[in-house]
């Protein structure tokens, strides 16, 4: 049923059967693209820098969360706010993502566990592993983020079974049609790395 009610509001926000590569002119002067269009730019405005902050002052409240930055690339028409956060973990280098939708109430959380970096030194990272005093593992942390997001901000989890179905009929940007999934009618343009812990 919510697969349904999402693929419906997807179709109030991209055209179909129209490709943005090749039809791009005819897919700019549509009425779901304008409406997405003015939506994306409502939630890019200074007014709404106040809604990041409050939720980064969340995150502000925490040790180790407080880290967290504001990755949000509206100004790309990204569909959401991304937060990101860079963690030790077992001596490797992880990152967790937090992508809050602006079209729908729903939130992704991404997890990476960077193993062939080369931008931080396999010293520094032991260095870093040595000074951390939190002894949260990165599935706490998840944790804590997931309860202020549901809580504090009254954003559900994105269905993960449905965050790689994709739409036959609907595409955006740097996507032909038939390869765009429900993850990017969301939330932007990347794909999940690994779903991670509770998504």
């Amino acid at each position: 049923m919510i697969t349904e009610v999402l693929k419906k509001l997807a179709y109030l926000y991209y055209p179909k059967n129209i490709c943005p590569w090749n039809q791009k002119e005819q897919y700019l002067e549509t009425e779901e693209y304008k409406r997405l269009k003015g939506l994306i730019e409502h939630f890019d405005s200074d007014n709404n820098q106040k809604m990041r902050d409050t939720i980064k002052a969340e995150f502000d409240k925490d040790p180790v969360l407080k880290d967290f930055e504001d990755f949000s690339r509206l100004d790309w028409q990204d569909r959401c706010y991304t937060f990101f956060l860079n963690v030790i973990e077992n001596g490797e280098l992880c990152s967790i993502t937090l992508y809050l939708s602006v079209l729908v109430p729903y939130y992704v959380i991404d997890i990476i566990i960077h193993k062939k970096q080369i931008v931080i030194s396999k010293s520094r990272i032991e260095e870093l592993q040595s000074e951390k005093l939190d002894s949260r593992k990165i599935k706490d942390l998840v944790l804590e983020v997931e309860d202020i997001v549901e809580k504090k901000l009254l954003y559900s989890k994105f269905p993960k079974e449905i965050l790689n179905n994709k739409f036959e009929d609907i595409s955006f940007q740097d996507s032909y049609l038939g390869e765009f999934k429900m993850f990017n009618a969301f939330f932007n343009n990347q794909f999940i790395h690994r779903v991670g812990h509770g998504n």
